[in-house]
Formats: C-alpha cells, sequence, structure tokens
C-alpha cells in the first residue's frame, strides 16, 4: 500500500504512516519505517513531508526522553539530507548528552556539528560552553569566536575583546 502511495506522489500520509512506525516501540516497526525512507529517497518534494514532521517526532522523544528516537531522527534526516534539519536535531542531541553529563559524546556530537559546518540553536551552543566550562575544560578560541560570531581578523586586532560568559 506505501509503495502504491509513493509511486502516486501521496506522500502526506505516507509521511504520517512514517512518523507512527517510527516512533512506535516495536523494533519491527522501526525497520519498516526505515524501508520506507529509502523507498521515498530521491523522489521530489519528498523531503518537505518529512521536513515537516521531524519537529514533531523531536517533541515526541523529549517527552519520552528517548535518546534513541533522536538517534534514529539523525540518522533518517541524514539520509534523506534533509540539511534544514541537520541543526535542529544536532541541538537535541547535544543537549540530551549535556543533560545526561556525557563529555565524550558531547565533544563527539559537537565535532561531527563543526565538520559538517551546521550552525547550532544559540541556546544549544551556550549549554555546550557552560559544559565544558563545569568540567574544567578550557573553551577553545575558535568556539569563543564562532559563540559571538567574530572572525579570526576582528579578534586579531588586538582591540580589547574579552569573551564573558
Amino acid at each position: 500500500m506505501c509503495v502504491r502511495l509513493a509511486n502516486k506522489g501521496y506522500y502526506h500520509p505516507l509521511a504520517n504512516v512514517w512518523k507512527a512506525l517510527f516512533l512506535s516501540e516495536n523494533k519491527r516497526y522501526h525497520v519498516t519505517a526505515w524501508t520506507l525512507v529509502e523507498m521515498v529517497k530521491g523522489r521530489c518534494n519528498v523531503k518537505e513531508f518529512f521536513e515537516k514532521k521531524v519537529s514533531r517526532v523531536l517533541v515526541t522523544a523529549v517527552e519520552r526522553d528517548d535518546i534513541d528516537v533522536i538517534h534514529r531522527l539523525l540518522d533518517v534526516v541524514l539520509h534523506l539530507e534533509i540539511e534544514t534539519c541537520y541543526g535542529t536535531v544536532l541541538s537535541f542531541l547535544l543537549e540530551f548528552y549535556c543533560d545526561g553529563n556525557d563529555l565524550d559524546n558531547v565533544q563527539r556530537t559537537f565535532a561531527h556539528a563543526q565538520e559538517r559546518g551546521v550552525e547550532l540553536n544559540p541556546v544549544t551552543f551556550y549549554r555546550y560552553t557552560c559544559f565544558l566550562s563545569s568540567h574544567g575544560i578550557p573553551i577553545p578560541r575558535e568556539v569563543l569566536l564562532a559563540k559571538y560570531k567574530m572572525d579570526q581578523r576582528q579578534s586579531s586586532k588586538g582591540s580589547g575583546i574579552k569573551f564573558k560568559f
């Protein structure tokens, strides 16, 4: 049935079915949800339907306190190349790790966001720098420059710029 919906271009009901399967507690449904993602990849207009579902799935993940949902959602967003959602999903993932006091995963998630050139939510960025400070880790200069939206030329002028939280 889902194949017929996709072939006819009915992506809205397909995205609703995907969301229900994706958020299910049953692992078998997760495989079916991934199959739907594989089936619609590369089709035009599919990104906009999944993009609309991302925020609702994130809200549900936060309500459930379920990091597995965010990991699977990041896989979907990366697989479908929905670049507008990269920052949102990585911000939620980084906040989960900060809340869980997981230093290794916090640093890996932030490094992944920097590699992809993803701009994180400002609140998440602030929480990340506070998290590093609370663990006694010096905040790299590049991170501070990014936080205060400055470039290297402005900071190298020696204009007495001080970073404060």
